[in-house]
């Protein structure tokens, strides 16, 4: 299983050059020419971010389930890839959707240095532990640029402690880590940090107490007891009927689907899973970075 798992910023071209920007496949492109007609069908501009989130995760019900579609034999870069997904790829495309400004087809461009602000520590590309792979480290990350806020602690969050190496002690698993021993020694630095900080989560036997403070829209980031491990799945909240069902994308099911029970009976019978983190864009950071546009 992989480590799961400013939008509206102008980058300079040290970050995103749209000289060299990602390619689009016709598959793809596709899928985002589908997009635009379902954004202004809906009116997602004029939507709350979190409905937002929620409505463009809906837009993906039913993709197929694809894993490592991230790795490439030739080196980091940005990889887009819309018509197939994990739950990494899954929240980090509907994010990168969510924060546009506007939607039309020339936003393509726009949604491309969203992606990869999103996916990549500072928005930079620089090599394989550029990329946020601890979901964790990633809420922190998108913390610190103000797209998201972790929301555990105030909903009643006990303290998350947990030592995390998996990716340094199971390098062997990463291509990019097992010949590379400048990136291996990134990769301890990255999990020295990891756990140098506080964190909080809400035991799954917990999770039906903060229904009601749970919204549609916000993301979800599922604790493990895998060793070394911080976070095994992640997705997208949906309120139904005064209870929480995770919109995901299931490697179960082999699709983004909406879970069939809600959240808490979901993770009761998946002994790895052992709580949830909550992240939260709010409007009013939303708001801010569409005025840094």
């Amino acid at each position: 299983m992989a480590i799961i798992c400013k939008i509206l910023f102008i980058l300079s071209a040290s970050i995103f050059d749209t000289c060299h920007s990602p390619a689009i496949s016709d598959t793809d492109r596709l899928v985002l020419q589908k997009f635009w007609h379902y954004a202004q069908e809906n009116h997602l501009e004029n939507k709350e971010i979190g409905e937002r989130i929620s409505s463009i995760a809906h837009f993906f019900l039913n993709t197929p389930y694809q894993s490592n579609t991230l790795n490439t034999p030739d080196g980091e870069k940005l990889m887009i890839n819309l018509h197939e997904l994990d739950c990494a790829t899954f929240v980090d495309n509907v994010l990168a959707l969510a924060f546009l400004s506007e939607y039309s087809p020339k936003s393509e461009e726009k949604f491309k240095q969203n992606l990869q602000q999103i996916r990549y520590r500072k928005g930079t590309i620089e090599d394989f532990t550029s990329r946020l792979h601890y979901s964790s480290d990633w809420l922190y990350e998108m913390q610190q640029e103000q797209l998201l806020e972790d929301i555990t602690a105030d909903l009643g969050g006990i303290k998350y402690t947990k030592e995390i190496y998996f990716m340094s002690k199971h390098h062997e698993r990463y291509p990019a880590l097992k010949n590379n021993l400048q990136f291996l020694k990134k990769i301890k630095n990255i999990e020295d940090s990891i756990n140098k900080r506080t964190h909080y989560y809400i035991p799954k036997t917990e999770i039906d107490k903060v229904y009601s403070k749970i919204k549609s829209g916000d993301i979800i980031l599922i604790t493990t007891n895998i060793a070394g491990m911080d976070i095994c799945h992640l997705g997208i909240a949906l309120s139904y009927k005064g209870t929480i069902h995770l919109l995901h994308a299931s490697s179960d099911y082999k699709k983004v689907m909406i879970s069939l029970s809600p959240l808490k009976e979901y993770m009761a019978n998946i002994r790895s899973q052992t709580g949830i983190i909550l992240g939260r864009a709010h409007h009013n950071m939303a708001q801010d970075l569409f005025e840094k546009k």
